[in-house]
C-alpha cells in the first residue's frame, strides 16, 4: 500500500468517528440539559446510581473477602466491605440519607478544593505569570461550597444534580466541537 492509498483508507473512517463523537456529545448535552432543568430528579437518579455501585461493590467485595480466607487480614476486608454493603443499603432503603451524606462530601470537597487552589496560586504567585488563574479558581470553589453550605439543607435536594447536568452539557458540548473539529481537519 503507498502513501496515497495509505492516507486514504485512514479517512475512510474518520467521518463515522467524527459523526460517532458528535451524536455521543448530543446524548450527552440532553441529559445535561434534562438534569439542569430537573435537578431534584437527577439528584435522586445520581444518589441511586452511587447506591447500587456501593451495594455492588460490598457484595462483590464480601466475596472477596470470604475467598481470602486463608489471610490473616480477611477479616477486615470483610468488616470494610460489609460496611460497604451496608451504606449501599441506606443509601437505596432512604435516599434522603444518601443525599444528604453526598452534598456533605461535595461541600467540604469544594471547601478543601478552594482553599488548597488558593494557597497554591499564592505559593505559586513569584514564579509564574498565571498565578491568578489558581486564586480565581479557589475561589469559585469556595463560593460553589459556601452556596450549598450556607443554603443547607434545602441544597442538598438540587446540588448533585445540577452539577451532573453542568457535567453532562459540558461534556457534551466538548464532544460536539470535537467532532465537528476532527471532521474540518481531515
Amino acid at each position: 500500500m503507498n502513501a496515497q492509498d495509505h492516507s486514504f483508507a485512514g479517512t475512510a473512517h474518520k467521518p463515522t468517528f467524527s459523526k460517532r463523537l458528535t451524536h455521543i456529545g448530543i446524548v450527552f448535552a440532553a441529559i445535561g440539559l434534562l438534569a439542569i432543568l430537573l435537578p431534584g430528579w437527577a439528584t435522586l437518579a445520581g444518589e441511586i446510581l452511587i447506591a447500587w455501585m456501593l451495594l455492588l461493590w460490598g457484595v462483590v467485595g464480601l466475596w472477596f473477602a470470604w475467598e481470602m480466607r486463608p489471610a490473616k487480614e480477611w477479616f477486615y476486608g470483610a468488616i470494610l466491605f460489609g460496611l460497604t454493603l451496608l451504606l449501599g443499603l441506606v443509601f437505596l432503603l432512604f435516599p434522603g440519607v444518601g443525599i444528604a451524606t453526598l452534598t456533605i462530601v461535595m461541600i467540604i470537597v469544594f471547601l478543601m478544593e478552594g482553599i488548597v487552589s488558593i494557597l497554591l496560586g499564592l505559593r505559586i504567585s513569584g514564579h509564574l505569570r498565571s498565578w491568578g488563574w489558581m486564586v480565581f479558581s479557589g475561589i469559585c470553589s469556595l463560593i460553589v461550597g459556601a452556596i450549598i453550605l450556607f443554603g443547607w439543607p434545602e441544597t442538598a435536594v438540587w446540588t448533585l444534580g445540577l452539577l451532573l447536568g453542568v457535567n453532562f452539557l459540558s461534556s457534551g458540548l466538548s464532544l460536539i466541537m470535537l467532532g465537528k473539529n476532527v471532521k474540518e481537519t481531515l
